[in-house]
């Protein structure tokens, strides 16, 4: 453990000599440590982060847990999970925007926090009174009262516009040298900072660490009016100057504007006005009136309001905990007995094998006999149709006049697929009868400003997910390939900050699919060069000839085909889109709704394959009509597809685990419901 500094006056001005980053850092990743912070996590009974995992479930390992917390922050490996965003109300008005991160990056938080909160205290002024150990309102409040009996009468009462959400990243950096020396303590406070805050400002409320860092930021300030004729009172961005005179006061008015602009930071004019004892004002829920001070509201830091929220949303998290458990424990019950509550699709892919019916069940027969000689037919398997939702058939495949009928009659998709995985046709039911919906589809369409609305989230969600899944790619890695690099700059540009971010300046689709291609044009690049040797590619080509762009248009038809179940399973038609263009033969639609999956299913999963050797070079052969992948290649991306779209995430309708085939389904209805009803319809994002 290192030793202890003594508690030291206010600094006013940079520390000397500064912190040792090294030292802090140990402590604050020691497992000892790492136990305390738990247990302050514990006891708040906060609410769980991004990755849905609560403060009780996380108890039963907490241990391994902890243990494996403390190798990763020591070794490097450690990367933040998912931020949880909520928006609770103010007691003012208005909305104070939550982000939550995931229990065990509160743990490690918190442990810094009570590393750096002794230490970086020190250095703070005695205006300032929130987030701070030993203080409180009430004196802040008394501090106020002795400042009239002295003779400061009149008051600037400030308040700095929305300002955890805009305190500038590289300055706050910079604040922070200042205190501490260069290591991994500030690149991992760096990594928190910029995690909930990619575009470069803001600081995450729900971090254990925003508090400390909001007033270290605001600690210039609060000197630059230290023993300067004005008594400064601070509590968090809400604050008061008090001075002697009205000329005073608006020279304190101009200063505090002038300092914050120098801040990066802006002060509320709507919030903020110069006033005097006589008149009276209001700050922190009191009324100070002449000599009186009368209490308006309860007394409510902020710090103590949003604690308060998260143990509530804590215990409706508790609850839909234990419904999901039971809802998935049904579910476990009936795969045991053979039911798939997901969507489940059989590939028929060699032409030994054929497709046929026995007792109203789909059945797979293997054929046996001598070449030319009549082939006989035996059943290796039987699959009711209520338990697969699609059958692709490779070429060459038969598949008996029975079967078809069947697969027309229960409404079980059928796809006859080439041998590169292009879909050649379906056979298939007529669309799904809702005449009402395909026109909701036509009339968002012709309706431009809705079209773009509309095309703007389909764009936004795939360059977000382009986003998350190189960071999960390069999570871990000494070092990241320059493009990959590139990559994520300039999708953090074309991001921005929500809804004031480039693509929503967007005046037109065709601007707006310009952008998309400037950002994947850099997402095909890096995934090129995260590629391993025989599988890089000059740019990304649906008609390509290289291995690369083979596996990957193989990977996006099994894309194709899982989008156009789930787009004719809500009832849409699959021709009606927003971003892509609508036009004869082509599926609009569910291209629309690929631009949501295709960074995870497609570019990410080639990377997985290609670099766990699943797919190999000598898989690919050249012929007169160009390089061909054999049927090995082929079914080891059908494997390992199956295994990803089968796999688990978090439902942003339900909250709860579901299989990637089921969120398709599910955002397909969603998007039918904001087309019919103009329900809200957000694409999936993935979170890094």
């Amino acid at each position: 453990m290192m030793a202890r500094q003594r508690k030291r006056p206010a600094s006013h001005g940079p520390r000397e000599p500064r912190l040792c980053d090294a030292d802090l850092f140990d402590e604050a990743v020691a497992l000892e440590r790492l136990e305390s912070a738990w247990a302050k996590v514990w006891s708040n009974a906060g609410a769980a982060g991004g990755d849905g995992i609560s403060v009780k479930a996380f108890f039963p390992g907490a241990a391994q847990r902890l243990r494996r917390l403390a190798e990763a922050l020591r070794d490097g490996r450690y990367r933040p999970g998912p931020l949880r965003h909520l928006d609770i109300p103010k007691p003012g008005g208005g909305l104070r925007p939550l982000a939550i991160p995931c229990v065990v990056d509160r743990i490690a938080q918190t442990a810094a926090a009570d590393v750096l909160t002794p230490l970086l205290d020190a250095e703070f002024e005695p205006a300032s009174f929130a987030y701070r150990p030993g203080r409180s309102v009430q004196q802040a409040v008394q501090q106020i009262a002795r400042a009239r009996e002295d003779g400061f009468t009149w008051v600037v009462d400030a308040d700095i516009e929305r300002y955890f959400e805009t305190i500038p990243h590289d300055e706050l950096i910079a604040r922070w040298r200042d205190s501490v020396s260069d290591g991994p303590l500030t690149e991992l406070i760096w990594t928190w900072i910029s995690h909930a805050a990619p575009q470069g400002r803001g600081l995450a409320q729900g971090s254990p660490l925003s508090p400390l860092l909001a007033n270290l930021y605001l600690d210039r300030l609060d000197e630059a009016f230290y023993d300067k004729g004005t008594r400064l009172v601070r509590f968090a961005d809400d604050f008061v100057v008090l001075c002697r005179s009205s000329g005073g006061a608006e020279e304190a008015m101009a200063k505090v504007e002038g300092l914050l602009a120098e801040r990066g930071l802006a002060l509320n004019r709507q919030k903020s006005r110069i006033a005097d004892f006589n008149r009276g004002f209001r700050f922190l829920g009191q009324l100070f009136v002449r000599s009186m001070v009368m209490k308006q509201a309860p007394e409510d830091a902020d710090a103590e309001a949003v604690d308060r929220v998260l143990r509530r949303i804590a215990r409706h998290d508790s609850a839909a905990e234990a419904d999901a458990a039971a809802e998935q424990a049904d579910e476990d019950r009936q795969e045991a007995l053979g039911y798939s509550p997901g969507l489940r699709n059989l590939h028929i892919r060699t032409p030994d094998r054929r497709l046929g019916v026995r007792n109203e069940a789909f059945c797979v027969e293997q054929g046996e006999g001598q070449p030319g000689a009549d082939v006989s037919w035996r059943e290796v398997i039987a699959i009711p149709h209520q338990d697969v939702d699609r059958i692709d058939l490779a070429p060459r495949v038969p598949v008996t006049e029975q079967a078809l009928r069947h697969a027309l009659a229960t409404d079980t998709m059928v796809a006859h697929v080439d041998g590169r995985g292009r879909t050649l046709g379906w056979t298939s039911s007529s669309l799904a009868p809702r005449a009402g919906r395909h026109m909701a589809q036509a009339a968002a369409y012709l309706d431009p400003d809705r079209r773009l609305a509309l095309a703007r989230r389909y764009v936004d969600a795939r360059l977000r997910n382009q986003r998350a899944v190189l960071r999960r790619i390069v999570a871990g890695r000494q070092s990241v390939p320059p493009p990959v690099q590139d990559a994520l700059v300039a999708l953090n540009s074309l991001i921005g900050r929500g809804a004031k971010g480039p693509l929503y300046a967007a005046p037109d689709i065709a601007f707006l699919m310009g952008k998309e291609g400037e950002g994947t044009a850099r997402w095909w690049r890096a995934v090129s060069v995260l590629a391993p040797a025989g599988f890089t590619f000059a740019q990304r080509d649906r008609e390509g000839q290289d291995a690369a762009n083979i596996c990957l248009n193989f990977l996006a038809w099994l894309l194709a085909r899982d989008v156009s179940v789930a787009v004719m399973r809500a009832g849409l038609h699959p021709g009606f889109g927003a971003l892509h263009a609508v036009s004869d033969h082509r599926d609009a639609c569910v291209f629309d709704m690929m631009e949501i999956y295709r960074a995870h299913l497609v570019g990410g999963l080639f990377v997985y394959c290609a670099s766990r050797r699943f797919v190999r070079g000598d898989m690919f052969t050249q012929q007169e009509s160009g390089l061909r992948m054999n049927r090995a290649a082929g079914d080891a991306l059908i494997r390992a597809y199956e295994a990803r779209v089968n796999g688990r995430i978090k439902s942003p309708v339900r909250g709860r685990r579901i299989t990637w085939r089921r969120l398709m389904v599910e955002q397909a209805f969603a998007l039918a419901a904001h087309l019919e009803d103009g329900r809200d319809f957000e694409p999936y994002v993935m979170d890094y």
